[in-house]
C-alpha cells in the first residue's frame, strides 16, 4: 500500500498530497503526479478521498481506508439546500450544504453529478466503468 497519494478536489484545480498513514495533508494549486490519481472533498468538519488501487476503488475517511464494492449501501440524500452522503456498511455520514451555496454559481449550468463528488459516487459505484477507472493497471 502506498503511504502517500495525490488527490484532486472534485470539479476544481486544488490538489492534496495525503499521507494515509499519518493523515497529514498538503494542499496545492499544482498537480504533481500525472494521470488520474483520485478525488477528494473537504470542509471544516471532514475530509473524504476516493482513489484507485490494484484491487479497485478505495476510500479514505477519518484515518481509515475502506474498500468500495457494488454491494455497499450508499445513499445520497437531498433535503432542500442540505445534502447528506452515507455509506451505511461503514458508518460513514457527511452532512454538507448544496454546492451553489458555497458561492460557485458557475455550477448551476452543470448536472449535480458533475460538481458533487458524493452524487457522482452514488450514481456510479455499481457500474463497471467506475471500477475500470478506479483500478490501477486498467
Amino acid at each position: 500500500m502506498k503511504k502517500s497519494i495525490e488527490l484532486t478536489r472534485y470539479a476544481t484545480t486544488e490538489y492534496c498530497i495525503l499521507n494515509k498513514k499519518t493523515g497529514k495533508m498538503k494542499f496545492s494549486r499544482t498537480k504533481k503526479v500525472e494521470g488520474f490519481t483520485g478525488l477528494y472533498y473537504r470542509d471544516d468538519n471532514s475530509f473524504f478521498g476516493i482513489y484507485p488501487t490494484e484491487n479497485g476503488p478505495a476510500i479514505y475517511f477519518e484515518g481509515k481506508e475502506y474498500e468500495v464494492n457494488p454491494e455497499l449501501d450508499i445513499q445520497y440524500i437531498r433535503n432542500g439546500k442540505d445534502r447528506k452522503f452515507r455509506i451505511i456498511n461503514y458508518g460513514i455520514e457527511i452532512d454538507y450544504p448544496e454546492l451553489c451555496r458555497l458561492g460557485w454559481d458557475i455550477f448551476m449550468w452543470l448536472d449535480e453529478d458533475e460538481v458533487d463528488l458524493f452524487c457522482m459516487i452514488e450514481q456510479s459505484y455499481r457500474k463497471q466503468e467506475f471500477y475500470d477507472q478506479y483500478t490501477l493497471g486498467n
